[in-house]
């Protein structure tokens, strides 16, 4: 006859490599997380000096579209026009 002991000694090890590897999936999803909230954290800060840089560009541009009309209409056409080649060919 066999012995049920060592039937028993691989399904005691199976349960404890199953439980070792749930609480290393739970470990490894809860870094995931933190590390996803510290990038959004992180990605919302640039973004808000980006959009800040942005305006303040705008700004800028529109300030100096008022102070020099006609340049800024020649630019622009200028800008349209060599646009308008590269589109062509």
């Amino acid at each position: 006859m066999s012995d049920p002991t060592p039937e028993n000694g691989n399904q005691d090890h199976l349960e404890a490599s199953k439980a070792h590897a749930r609480a290393a999936a739970e470990e490894m999803r809860g870094a995931a997380t933190e590390a996803a909230r510290e990038f959004q954290e992180r990605a919302g800060g640039v973004a808000g000096e980006w959009k800040d840089k942005a305006r303040t560009v705008q700004q800028e541009i529109e300030d100096y579209v008022r102070q020099n009309p006609t340049k800024s209409i020649l630019a622009a056409a200028g800008v349209g026009f060599v646009i308008g080649l590269i589109c062509r060919r």
